[in-house]
């Protein structure tokens, strides 16, 4: 279907690329800077805190996306969008206290979506931290960033998703992140949006060339982060690879930029 052409290099040098889900304020100076020096000129940071007991740890957290490390990846000549939310991980004991912040960081234009979120044991306190969240996007008319486990994911996804619609939620803003081969149909089947993490365990460039006619309408990301094996070269790499295996480079555009630059506009 699609005609295989060989692609200059120099074409890579020039495109702008946008990755969708990171937690590059855990990343070194260095990596920022290979990341800008690629191509990267975008980066979605989403909130993420290991241990976060406390409500105060969050509201921290927030604030520091948005005063320490907005600037700090401008430094690189990356410019930062912040999502701020609780994470299935990392849901604080007096949780409900948050939800206002989120809120008020969208009200003053701190934060551009809620993220991450979603579920990882899809238990009861899980499932409410998450409708309560999905609310809050509903009413702000926000994008969200959720994230699925590496276990029952197509269940966990097709929960996710049946919330949303059951809160009357724009699913088109709905990034169902982590996706793969066994979640990918559900999505596209919703009209959300897959989020493509090239990671290990999940996607990878080769994965995606072979089925790009499930993927083109992703979102690229590296989900990197400092605590995990990730990449944060993994869009412009996967970009290259896409390239190279002869997908139109109108289809890498917009996997790899005017995607998410429609999901982030709003």
């Amino acid at each position: 279907m699609y005609q295989k052409t060989d692609i200059p290099d120099i074409f890579l040098k020039i495109m702008n690329f946008i990755d969708s889900h990171t937690h590059a304020y855990m990343l070194s100076g260095r990596d920022l800077e290979l990341m800008g020096l690629s191509g990267v000129n975008t980066a979605v940071l989403c909130s993420f805190v290991p241990v976060a007991k406390y409500a105060e740890t969050l509201m921290d957290h927030f604030t520091e996306l948005d005063t320490v490390h907005r600037a700090r990846l401008s430094e690189y000549g990356i410019t930062a969008h912040i999502f701020v939310g609780i994470h299935p991980r990392c849901i604080p004991e007096e949780w409900r206290r948050l939800l206002p912040i989120i809120g008020e960081c969208i009200e003053a234009g701190k934060a551009k979506g809620i993220g991450e979120i979603g579920l990882e044991k899809a238990n009861e306190t899980e499932i409410e931290v998450l409708k309560e969240q999905l609310i809050l996007a509903r009413e702000y008319d926000v994008p969200v960033i959720v994230h699925i486990p590496m276990q029952n994911r197509a269940k966990i996804t097709d929960k996710i998703l049946s919330m949303a619609n059951e809160v009357g939620m724009d699913l088109g803003k709905l990034v169902v992140d982590h996706t793969d081969d066994d979640t990918i149909d559900l999505i596209n089947e919703a009209n959300a949006v897959p989020g493509l993490s090239v990671k290990p365990g999940l996607l990878t460039p080769e994965k995606i060339a072979t089925n790009i006619d499930k993927y083109r309408n992703g979102l690229l990301n590296s989900d990197c982060a400092s605590l995990t094996n990730t990449d944060p070269l993994a869009v412009p790499k996967t970009a290259r690879h896409l390239m190279k295996a002869g997908i139109e480079k109108a289809i890498v555009e917009r996997l790899s930029n005017r995607n998410a630059q429609n999901i982030l506009k709003g």
